[in-house]
C-alpha cells in the first residue's frame, strides 16, 4: 500500500513536471489549488501535496505562503562592481520595487564596525528594505551607513518612502546626498535556514533555505560607505558572476 502511495505522488509530480516543461504551465504561472489537483488525479490532497513538495525540492515550483504554488521563475542576478538591483531587473523585463520596512540608529556591532572602519559601538543607521520583482518578494536588504559620515541618510530614506512613487534604491538616495558613485569591494555569500520573520516577509515556506549575502560598498575615494546584509529566497534567484569584478575576498 505504501509503495502504491509513493508511485502515485511520483506519477503526479512527473505529470506536472512534464506540463511545466512543455509550457502548459509557464514560468510565473500559478498551479491549480491542491484540492483541484486531487480531484483531477483522483487522489487525496496529501498525495498531491507530496508531489508539489517534491517539485519544490527540485526547484521547479515555489510555494508562497497564503497565495499558492507557482512555476519557478528564477531571476539571474548579476554581481559586478556597480550592477544594481533595478538595472538588473529592467534588463530582464521585470518590474522592480522596494518597500521601506524600518530605519533606525544603532550601535555598530564588531563586524559592522570592522567593515565600515568605525570605532567600537559607533552609531550606524540601519535601513531595511524589501526588494520586489513583479509583486514577488525577492530579498530583504539591511544596509548599514556610518552616521558620522551620513547624518541625514535615515531622513532621506523616510522622505523618499513618503513620496507617491518612491525610489528607494540606495544609489538614488546616496546621489541625492552628493555621493554620485560607489562600488562593491567585497561580497560574501552563504546558504542557511530562514528565520520565521524572513519566511513571512518573503512569503516562502518556513523550511526553505535562503542565501545570505554580505556586501561592502566604497565611495570614489575607496572609503567604506555602506555595509549590506541581504537575504534572498533561494528558489527565486541565481547569482551570475561578472568576472570584471575581480577576486572574491
Amino acid at each position: 500500500m505504501e509503495q502504491d502511495g509513493i508511485n502515485l505522488w511520483r506519477q503526479i509530480g512527473e505529470t506536472l513536471a512534464e506540463e511545466i516543461g512543455t509550457g502548459t504551465f509557464a514560468p510565473g504561472d500559478r498551479l491549480p489549488p491542491s484540492t483541484d489537483l486531487a480531484t483531477r488525479f483522483g487522489v487525496n490532497q496529501h498525495t498531491v501535496l507530496r508531489a508539489i513538495s517534491h517539485l519544490q525540492n527540485e526547484g521547479m515550483v515555489r510555494i508562497e505562503r497564503g497565495r499558492g504554488t507557482y512555476v519557478a521563475d528564477v531571476i539571474p542576478y548579476r554581481l559586478g562592481r556597480r550592477t544594481r538591483f533595478e538595472e538588473n531587473l529592467k534588463e530582464l523585463n521585470h518590474a522592480p520595487q522596494r518597500t521601506l520596512i524600518a530605519v533606525t540608529d544603532i550601535p555598530s556591532t564588531p563586524a559592522i564596525a570592522t567593515h565600515l572602519e568605525l570605532a567600537p559601538n559607533e552609531l550606524v543607521t540601519q535601513v531595511t528594505v524589501l526588494a520586489i520583482a513583479d509583486d514577488i518578494p525577492i530579498s530583504i536588504n539591511s544596509n548599514f551607513f556610518p552616521r558620522s559620515q551620513l547624518p541625514g541618510i535615515g531622513d532621506a530614506f523616510r522622505v523618499e518612502a513618503a513620496r507617491p512613487k518612491p525610489n528607494l534604491a540606495t544609489q538614488s538616495v546616496l546621489a541625492a546626498l552628493g555621493i554620485a558613485d560607489f562600488e562593491r569591494r567585497k561580497i560574501r555569500i552563504r546558504g542557511r535556514e530562514s528565520t520565521q520573520d524572513e519566511a513571512r516577509l518573503l512569503r516562502m515556506p518556513p523550511q526553505e533555505n535562503v542565501f545570505e549575502v554580505e556586501v561592502l560598498n566604497v565611495d570614489a575615494e575607496g572609503r567604506p560607505i555602506v555595509f549590506g546584509q541581504s537575504i534572498f529566497c533561494l528558489s527565486r534567484v541565481e547569482f551570475v558572476w561578472d568576472f570584471a569584478l575581480g577576486d572574491l575576498s
